[in-house]
């Protein structure tokens, strides 16, 4: 009879599958779900976040200007200007950084992996603007990989430019990106 309860445990199993998510029994008796691997985040990875130049000799040297720059308001051109050409990314943003802090603002909503270092983001899109949070047809679908510390991203939103790699220059500082941050993000959408 233990041999029969064996056998009926495994066909359970393999009847059940692999998409099944597996429960267990904590030593206290509560039922625990275990975790889903591929659940959807709605922010990006810790990984992506940062202000990204472009991996050629202009980048660095902008990268430079930016780790330079005091933050204070005096130096505010001189900050937005160190920013010109870079991605500024943070958990819900994505700020392709033109003159004077236009360019394409990819608000993300959706974060799905692709494999390793490897993700396709759905974000709403607005151009030299915050989008719009109402309009549901502003959306645009990119994918972002980390390999070597290298960033590449492909967007259609960014329509004619060629995917290229990024390389990580700093983290964002409010002080001179105050738009990133979740309070002026927040002030700025309502």
């Amino acid at each position: 009879m233990k041999g029969c309860k064996v056998q009926c445990l495994l066909l359970a199993l393999v009847i059940a599958g692999p998409g099944c998510r597996a429960l267990t029994r904590a030593p206290d008796g509560i039922q625990v779900t275990a975790p889903e691997e591929s659940a959807v985040r709605t922010r990006l990875p810790d990984a992506l976040t940062g202000v990204w130049y472009p991996d050629d000799t202009e980048g660095v040297t902008s990268c430079r200007r930016y780790r330079a720059v005091s933050g204070s308001r005096e130096g505010h051109d001189e900050a937005v200007m160190a920013l010109v050409g870079s991605l500024v990314m943070t958990p819900d943003l994505i700020h392709v950084f033109a003159e004077y802090g236009e360019g394409d603002f990819h608000v993300v909503e959706r974060v799905e992996p692709e494999g390793r270092g490897a993700w396709r983001v759905v974000a709403r899109h607005g151009l030299d603007a915050m989008p719009d949070e109402q309009a549901g047809e502003d959306r645009a679908v990119s994918r972002l990989s980390l390999h070597g510390g290298k960033l590449s991203w492909e967007s259609p939103a960014r329509v004619g430019s060629p995917s290229s790699a990024y390389f990580r220059c700093d983290a964002v500082r409010p002080d001179v990106h105050p738009a990133t941050t979740d309070e002026k993000t927040a002030e700025d959408m309502s």
